[in-house]
């Protein structure tokens, strides 16, 4: 049974190097890292039960859909090790060479378990499999096809343009949206402190005058007399509330409920299918230019597109493969997928190059989605401000006129 320990050391070149190794004994350990030409200055095994806890700890966040790499760091491992491996560094090297980069701090125990696998004389691809991993499954299929065909620094590299795209798409939506929900945050911020510090002063000097507040006032200071009074019974029930939204969109049942409502979403909607017409068309492919067949393929892009429905919809068009049909006529019969996608598709069957159309398919659709989120953006940004503006000023405009009154008859 393979131990997990915690070394620290020195290169030849004077430079500190630290990481997590996992052999069977001391003695292995020793000879592993006399093997990669460290001057070993630490090595202890880590404590049993901080690993369990680490471990705990990770399968909760995973199970909450939590993933510590992002599509940055995988572009950058691709890239990477792709660059490398043309320069004639074996794949052993490359693995030591990026678990020792702080960009790639999130793969390090990945990239440490996997060169020992390696080591031993396992594929990358078996020692990327693992399901501790979590990573794509697109990523390790690809690696399987690359080691079987020897041309792992080309599918290396294919992946990495796969990533950049899809950071880079991920970036745009991110950016577009990133201030309107600052200005969100704000203002709630804003009307809080208002509600909660300043009504109840104002309100304390209205009762001394014998005067009521306005309306809307004391409608906020109801709500929050309310809250007050009651909150442990409020945030009981927003507690369980949360907790069984939470179960039930962990079940199936409410997987698919909450997909298919991102589907239908009014104007939302559109948007969400352009996306996932992207990521079909993206990952498709890449899948197919790498070489992986036409119902592989499509296996992986279910796993990967990331919407119970549309992953339905998926396995009847490999169904539909199965019985001789192509892909274009069972994407008509579904609802789910656009026109201009079938369409292009179709091009490709008939052309004989369906990963050329899918690609261009996929590059409008991602120009198509940040375009109408920037556009989105600019809009909901004055429009934002004009609401918040119109219930602070409301707010103010209610605490002050009767204010205003009483100075007029002093």
């Amino acid at each position: 049974m393979a131990v997990l320990y915690r070394y620290a050391g020195r290169d030849w070149n004077g430079k500190k190097i630290s990481g997590e190794l996992a052999a069977s004994s001391r003695s292995e350990a020793l000879q592993i890292l006399q093997g990669r030409e460290l001057v070993l200055l630490e090595l202890k095994e880590q404590n049993l039960l901080q690993k369990t806890a680490k471990q705990a700890a990770l399968k909760l966040l995973y199970r909450l859909g939590y993933r510590s790499y992002t599509s940055r760091e995988l572009m950058l491992f691709c890239g990477q090790c792709a660059t490398m491996l043309r320069a004639g560094i074996s794949v052993l090297q490359c693995l030591n060479i990026l678990s020792r980069q702080k960009e790639l701090a999130s793969l390090r125990d990945i990239m440490t378990a996997a060169a020992h696998e390696v080591e031993q004389g396992g594929t990358l691809y078996t020692a990327l499999q693992s399901p501790g991993n979590k990573l794509p499954p697109l990523m390790t299929s690809l690696v399987e096809a690359g080691e079987a065909s020897g041309k792992l620094d080309l599918i290396m590299d294919k992946m990495a343009d796969h990533f950049e795209k899809q950071h880079d798409f991920k970036e745009k939506i991110r950016s577009a949206t990133l201030y309107p929900c600052f200005i969100v945050l704000v203002s709630i911020a804003v009307l809080s402190v208002m509600v909660i510090f300043v009504l109840p002063q104002f309100s304390a000097i209205f009762y001394s005058m014998g005067m009521e507040l306005p309306l809307f006032p004391r409608l906020l200071m109801s709500v929050v007399t309310t809250f007050s009074s009651y909150r442990y019974l409020v945030l009981g029930l927003l507690f369980f509330t949360a907790s069984g939204a939470i179960y039930f969109s962990r079940t199936a049942k409410g997987r698919r409920f909450i997909d298919r409502l991102r589907l239908n979403l009014p104007f939302f909607g559109l948007i969400y299918r352009q996306t996932i017409a992207a990521r079909f068309a993206r990952t498709m492919s890449t899948l197919l230019s790498s070489g992986i067949n036409l119902h592989s393929a499509l296996l992986l892009t279910d796993k990967v597109v990331g919407n119970t429905v549309i992953s339905e919809s998926i396995s009847s068009l490999g169904a539909s493969l199965h019985q001789g049909e192509g892909l274009s006529g069972p994407m008509q019969r579904d609802r789910y997928f656009p026109t201009l996608l079938i369409e292009m598709v179709r091009v490709g069957e008939e052309t004989g190059a369906l990963d050329q159309t899918l690609e261009s398919t996929a590059r409008f659709y991602e120009k198509e989605v940040s375009y109408v989120v920037e556009r989105l953006g600019t809009i909901l940004e004055p429009v934002l401000l004009l609401v918040v503006g119109f219930f602070i000023g409301l707010l103010v405009f209610s605490i002050l006129s009767p204010m205003y009154r009483v100075f007029e008859m002093m």
